[in-house]
């Protein structure tokens, strides 16, 4: 059997299915004028989750952070894309090259959509937190990227869902399992020190999160009226 090692720490694991539930979440609240609180609220606490997962890219552990899997330049990721499309899985514990490319895109996306949200108006129902702040102008133009930048974020998501099957089935890459327990093949690979499982990158997780997202939401859910 092959060796496995501590890969992706529970934070990393805890942020990629809580934005998953928060992106299905949005896309199905999103049109409803019911859900609107709702709606606002989730996309605040998306923002605040990735701008810990951004901070978690410097401070955690080995594979969370970006150093191990850095924006591979067109040459490097269209070599990855090559290998994917004729199953010559990539011999690395972490992110391959063109999984970079993806967490890269979807941080991203989310960002912009959850920034144009809180920037956006109806006129009617719904302000964003940010919208009382920005000339008349911007929070038109952010009204007006929000459903797009939205669509976009489905569309990628639906690709990124798509290469994870081929991954599984075609390529027998265990990558749901790897993201449920952490654990994946180790390719002569080191866990990294403190690695991913332990008590110190467990607290340090903890700790950032909570001030992240206290931070996130009591500036933007609550100091600024929203």
């Amino acid at each position: 059997m092959q060796k496995t090692i501590p890969v992706w720490d529970i934070w990393v694991r805890l942020g990629h299915w809580l934005i998953v539930v928060g992106v299905f979440f949005q896309q199905i609240s999103g049109g409803d004028a019911e859900y609107i609180d709702a709606h606002a609220t989730v996309g605040i606490l998306l923002a605040g989750w990735v701008l810990f997962r951004i901070l978690w890219g410097i401070i955690g552990p080995k594979y969370a952070r970006f150093s191990s899997f850095p924006p591979p330049n067109p040459t490097r990721a269209s070599k990855s894309l090559k290998r994917v499309l004729v199953r010559q899985p990539e011999k690395v514990p972490g992110h391959s090259a063109i999984g970079g490319v993806a967490v890269y895109l979807l941080l991203t996306l989310i960002v912009l959509t959850a920034l144009t949200g809180m920037s956006s108006s109806d006129d009617i129902l719904f302000d964003g937190p940010l919208a009382s702040l920005l000339p008349a102008a911007t929070v038109g133009l952010a009204s007006t990227l929000h459903p797009i930048l939205s669509d976009l974020l489905l569309i990628i998501v639906g690709i990124h869902l798509i290469a994870i099957t081929w991954h599984v089935t075609v390529m027998k890459e265990p990558l749901i399992r790897g993201m449920l327990t952490g654990r994946k093949p180790a390719f002569d690979q080191e866990p990294g020190s403190p690695h991913a499982f332990s008590r110190v990158i467990f607290m340090r997780g903890l700790i950032s999160s909570l001030i992240i997202l206290g931070l996130t939401y009591g500036i933007l859910g609550i100091y600024l009226g929203w």
